[in-house]
């Protein structure tokens, strides 16, 4: 029997050597000050000035301390929530200010189900014409479904550059799986460090050794450590660039929304120490069943409840791993859960959950509510 992760055999710094800015722009995913206390149901709605979006556009960044171009939106990686009230309309404008190569985009907003609009689906060549560099495109849909999901980007490969952020759709809840803190998204993510144009070149060159691509490194919600010794092309790296951090009060039941936004990896999922209530897979709430841990194909989603039943002063790690199905260089990512009374100074010291690869490439089988 194998751990869930065997990053831990090494030490792993939990101070940034990189600022949040450096790795993922503006974007506050993965801090201890997330960029919104999820509410059960917006009030303020339409939000002021279509907040959170902004005028900013892509740069240069590291998330896991290799530089690279990334897409990012409003200079944010990940991309800034999506958030709305089931049943409500949702309008969205993009400027395409992609450069370096130009090129057209789309977005698309994954699961919903866009019965009343088609054509605001975000697909290139199917419901839309991409849209044109240094041009602009407004979507307007109705949140037909509730939950949590994503948007990103249905051209070319330009989501694994960056280009996705959350959505999460407010609805009811049912009786029985109540919470006390809903802690946002936990988007998991494949990472490539060769810009994805030149990873789309090289899986449609006439040479089949370039067709296999495998990633470099695995990330939670935009951030992961990277051992820089290991780069050999001349481009900066700085190891230790950062973790992602999460915070959980002690007795307390915390809702998390797991969103797979890898390019091409099957994720398992797990907190050391702690199990987890799934209620619901994708847009569908579930019979609530208990486990150790989830398994996410690209795109996929699914809420989980957590119950801190740990030390008030703990630090325990959050796992994501790529599963042996995906080519990887990097499988593993970590992110720390710090309890109300744990300080920043304090290592980490939780166990990883047994785990093994079961041989085949599917989810748990589902009851529906």
């Amino acid at each position: 029997m194998t751990f869930i992760s065997d990053i831990v055999t090494g030490a792993i710094s939990f101070t940034a050597a990189l600022s949040q800015q450096a790795t993922n722009g503006a974007s506050t995913w993965g801090t201890l000050s997330p960029p919104f206390a999820q509410p059960s149901f917006l009030t303020n709605n339409p939000l002021p000035d279509g907040y959170p979006w902004g005028s900013r556009t892509a740069e240069n960044s590291a998330p896991d301390g290799y530089q690279k171009d990334v897409l990012l939106i409003n200079g944010q990686f990940p991309g800034p929530l999506i958030e709305a009230n089931w049943g409500d309309w949702i309008q969205v404008t993009l400027h395409n200010n992609i450069d370096n190569p130009k090129e057209g985009t789309s977005l698309h907003w994954h699961g919903l189900l866009q019965t009343l609009t088609p054509w605001y689906d975000g697909t290139p060549s199917v419901q839309q014409c991409p849209v044109a560099p240094g041009s602009s495109f407004t979507y307007l849909f109705k949140a037909d479904l509730y939950g949590s999901s994503w948007y990103h980007s249905h051209y070319s490969s330009q989501y694994a550059g960056g280009l996705f952020g959350p959505m999460i759709i407010h609805g009811p809840k049912a009786i029985d799986t109540g919470y006390d803190f809903d802690v946002g998204p936990g988007m998991l993510s494949d990472w490539h460090h060769p810009d994805y144009f030149s990873i789309v070149e090289d899986t449609e060159s006439t040479n089949k050794a370039l067709w296999a691509v495998s990633s470099d490194n695995n990330l939670i919600n935009g951030k992961m450590n990277f051992d820089c010794t290991t780069v050999n092309d001349g481009v900066p790296c700085v190891s230790n660039a950062g973790l992602s951090k999460f915070n959980f009060t002690t007795g307390k039941t915390h809702r998390l929304r797991l969103i797979n936004t890898s390019a091409a990896a099957l994720q398992r999922f797990s907190i050391d120490e702690h199990e987890m209530m799934v209620i619901a897979n994708d847009f569908v709430p579930i019979n609530p069943y208990n486990t150790t841990v989830v398994t996410l194909a690209v795109g996929q989603r699914a809420d989980v409840l957590v119950t801190a039943t740990g030390m008030g002063t703990g630090v325990y790690w959050i796992r994501s791993n790529i599963s042996t199905y995906a080519l990887s260089k990097n499988r593993d990512a970590v992110a720390a859960i710090y309890y109300d009374q744990a300080s920043s100074s304090v290592k980490q010291s939780s166990i990883a959950w047994p785990y093994a690869e079961d041989g085949q490439c599917a989810n748990v089988r589902l009851l529906l509510h």
